[in-house]
């Protein structure tokens, strides 16, 4: 399971991580840039409060699924030690590269996020749409179990995943599963986590009608419909994802020990 996983990532960096900034290997597959640019507005706004306000000289912050090294860089640069691990050796490549051109200093390790044994804990742990590709539930429980085993006593963990409040598989797909908001609590639970804050990202609904019948669109009508769609969510998912968290397709989820 892990080494099929590991190739569906790293066939998505052969391709695409290499792109600029890479988003089209680590956000929405493929995509095209202004797509991919408006994702990642949304994840930075939305997770700005947590990378910003848990910063602290020599603070150890772990990103897991670290892909090419995008929030791995900015932890670095916010002041963290960074260690990133990812399944995919390509995007571990691609990261340890972007970090030597960018003069920042992070630890890099190919690794896989149910079977995650670094030996050591962390102040902040970041998990930003790895969960979701887990699509074994029981593995992605055991994600969440091993990420609380890497967190340290007074440490965050802080995740951004596709977690709406009510249950749909409307965009599923062999590589991704949306689980509910309640499936991550009693998860975090489980794994002896308690659920601190949780916020929105993108509560606009018009991506998640899209996507799964974009690919089937003739191409002028999908690429007018995907920009139509980006113009009308980027302002109102801007403006309101982080307080409307009930009605986000994603979600921030910080936890800690109990």
């Amino acid at each position: 399971m892990a080494s099929s996983a590991a190739g569906y990532w790293d066939e998505r960096a052969r391709r695409f991580a290499l792109h600029g900034p890479g988003l089209a290997a680590v956000c929405s597959y493929g995509m095209p840039a202004f797509y991919n640019r408006y994702i990642d507005a949304c994840q930075r706004r939305a997770l700005a409060p947590w990378l910003r306000g848990f910063a602290r000289p020599g603070s150890a912050a772990l990103d897991v699924g670290c892909g090419v090294g995008r929030w791995s860089l900015e932890l670095s640069r916010l002041g963290h030690e960074v260690t990133g691990v990812d399944l995919s050796p390509r995007m571990i490549e691609r990261a340890e590269a972007r970090a030597q051109e960018a003069g920042v200093a992070c630890r890099f390790a190919v690794g896989d996020a149910a079977g995650l044994a670094l030996g050591r804990t962390f102040d902040l742990i970041l998990c930003v749409t790895v969960l979701q590709h887990i699509t074994d539930p029981v593995a992605a429980q055991t994600a969440i179990a091993r990420l609380a085993a890497h967190l340290s006593p007074s440490g965050e963990l802080v995740l951004l995943e596709a977690a709406p409040t009510l249950a749909t598989s409307r965009c599923d797909t062999p590589a991704f599963r949306a689980r509910t908001s309640e499936w991550y609590l009693e998860a975090l639970q489980r794994a002896g986590l308690r659920l601190t804050a949780r916020h929105g990202v993108d509560p606009m609904p018009l991506k998640s009608w899209l996507l799964p019948v974009y690919r089937h669109l003739p191409p002028p009508l999908r690429l007018a419909a995907l920009a139509v769609t980006t113009a009308v969510s980027l302002p109102l998912d801007w403006t309101l994802g982080r307080v409307c968290a009930r009605h986000s397709w994603h979600a921030v989820l910080v936890a800690r020990h109990r």
